[in-house]
């Protein structure tokens, strides 16, 4: 059995389903595809600020009330404060795609990128940060790092 996942890893909806998703990622027989989505990339990127902020707060509260998926304090009152922060797409998901290329982990990465961005307000666009990710997974540096820049 197939299950497409359609996602962005900046996307509070999408991690709204992570429990969804590990668990069938724990399940015999179910393989998972992904697919990155390019919400916050290209000319779409940006930095945070307090629009923006007061825009995703609202949204992540009610993801918060519907999907019991916990928002950290290092999240709200740290990442989402720090206007030097960069909201982009496109380096988390090539470590999510370079995960899966080197090692079969493209899931486990875009979980460990939630996590980080979510609860511990991590800069996921950090290329050190998801290095340090990376490594959390016990990903070959070398491997890793090849397929992430290319």
């Amino acid at each position: 059995m197939i299950l497409h996942h359609i996602f962005d890893p900046l996307c509070g909806w999408c991690y709204a389903v992570t429990p969804l998703v590990q668990a069938a990622h724990r399940t015999r027989g179910v393989h998972i595809v992904l697919h990155a989505g390019g919400m916050l990339s290209g000319p779409l990127r940006r930095r945070i600020n307090a629009d923006w902020r007061a825009h995703v707060m609202g949204h992540d509260r009610r993801i918060a009330a519907l999907s019991g998926q916990p928002f950290g304090d290092a999240y709200f009152n740290g990442l989402l404060r720090d206007e030097t922060a960069w909201m982009d797409s496109m380096p988390p998901t090539a470590a999510i795609l370079a995960a899966e290329e080197t090692a079969g982990q493209g899931v486990n990465m875009l979980a460990r990128i939630q996590r980080g961005h979510y609860l511990e307000g991590q800069h996921v666009a950090d290329p050190d940060v998801l290095g340090r990710f990376a490594r959390d997974l016990e990903l070959a540096d070398d491997a890793f790092a090849t397929s992430f820049e290319s």
